[in-house]
């Protein structure tokens, strides 16, 4: 009887099951296509990873957003689930309050719920978009949704639009406040500094201390401001001599989804970097690190000098002046101020002038906390008097 049962059950199962095989979609060979203008607003791009396959009604994509880009309102017969893998985002159900969203975060839309979903204005957001279609519709698009009701707060004490976002005025309020009067209202709008060499400080601040949470908006920041992704994979190789290969790795998941969402060419990231000359310092700090080192540690003297000074430092992918500027963050937010009154005169023979050095020291203390940055600024002031 069982032979019977299993034998009248092979017969009815469909043809597909025998013809079906595994199919891999290797990454960096989907096409990424722009999303229509009548249904978003913005920069998106799309990357459908996968199309509804009988008897599967799923289809699947990569969606990112620009900061200010969104849907329109639409809404989906079977429901969506969206999986945010980048960014800051939002999204709203009509008649509801804006929900940020960041990374880590999944969306379940109900069916036939209009809603609409984007970036932040300050924030790209790239999310896995997971719908099912019923009758071979999958989503309904309606009217766009105006500036007014994206940049409307989602309670009567809380702004999505502000750089502080809803969560920290929610739970920490008068973090929010400094957030956005002090830092984002005053800081970053100095003139000492420029944007991007705000960044620059900003990003290196991060990776040196591995506090990688907040790396990957600051570095789609960076790009923004005019850091190359070239300029920005060179503080990688940089600090990690700075501050410790795992830092340097470690913010390797925060390189690659920005890279990845901003379409960046990696291929172009491996072309070896050429060779600036040295500077007239470069033998009197070769024979200071002797000096220093070589009797007790012959191989890191050997080491100091040919990988750190006289390679890493005249590779192209970054200028001796950002490398300065990016090693005196790096140092002042680890705290190693002894070696900052060194580097803090060879930042003003790169081309740093002494105010931005300072400039760079105050900015560096709202990311690395006053008591190390107070520190920074006295080695610092003792070493240009």
């Amino acid at each position: 009887m069982k032979l019977l049962v299993a034998a009248v059950t092979a017969l009815a199962l469909p043809a597909w099951t025998e013809a079906q095989t595994m199919v891999v979609s290797r990454g960096g060979t989907r096409t990424v296509r722009t999303a229509q203008s009548a249904n978003f607003t913005g920069s998106v791009r799309v990357e459908m990873l996968f199309e509804p396959f009988d008897p599967s009604h799923a289809s699947g994509g990569y969606v990112t957003f620009e900061p200010g880009a969104r849907t329109a309102w639409h809404s989906h017969p079977r429901g969506q689930i969206l999986v945010v893998t980048a960014g800051t985002g939002r999204v709203q159900l009509w008649g509801g309050p804006i929900e940020e969203i960041r990374v880590g975060d999944v969306v379940r839309i109900p069916p036939g719920q209009k809603h609409w979903h984007g970036a932040t204005p300050q924030s790209s957001m790239t999310h896995l978009a997971v719908s099912e279609h019923r009758d071979g519709t999958v989503v309904e698009w309606m009217e766009k949704v105006s500036d007014e009701q994206y940049a409307a707060p989602t309670s009567p004490h809380q702004d999505a639009s502000r750089p502080s976002g809803v969560r920290q005025q929610t739970f920490a309020p008068g973090l929010a406040a400094m957030t956005d009067d002090v830092l984002f209202g005053d800081v970053w709008r100095r003139a000492e500094l420029s944007p991007r060499d705000r960044s620059l400080v900003t990003i290196s601040v991060l990776i040196a201390t591995g506090k990688s949470a907040q790396l990957t908006g600051h570095l789609g920041r960076a790009l923004d401001n005019g850091l190359q992704p070239k300029e920005a994979s060179g503080v990688l190789a940089h600090l990690a001599i700075y501050s410790g290969w795992p830092n340097a790795v470690s913010a390797l998941d925060a390189y690659e989804q920005v890279y990845t969402a901003r379409n960046v060419d990696t291929k172009a990231l491996a072309e070896a970097a050429a060779r600036t000359t040295g500077s007239g310092s470069d033998r009197s700090r070769r024979e200071a690190v002797n000096d220093a080192v070589a009797a007790t540690a012959p191989k890191f003297a050997q080491l100091t000098n040919d990988v750190v000074f006289d390679d890493l430092w005249r590779r192209d992918d970054l200028s001796v002046r950002d490398r300065s500027l990016v090693t005196i963050a790096a140092l002042a937010g680890m705290g190693e101020d002894e070696q900052l009154e060194m580097y803090a005169r060879r930042g003003v023979e790169s081309g740093l002038t002494r105010a931005q050095i300072t400039e760079a020291l105050i900015h560096v203390s709202f990311y690395a906390g006053w008591p190390r940055a107070t520190k920074a600024l006295m080695a610092v002031t003792r070493s240009l008097q």
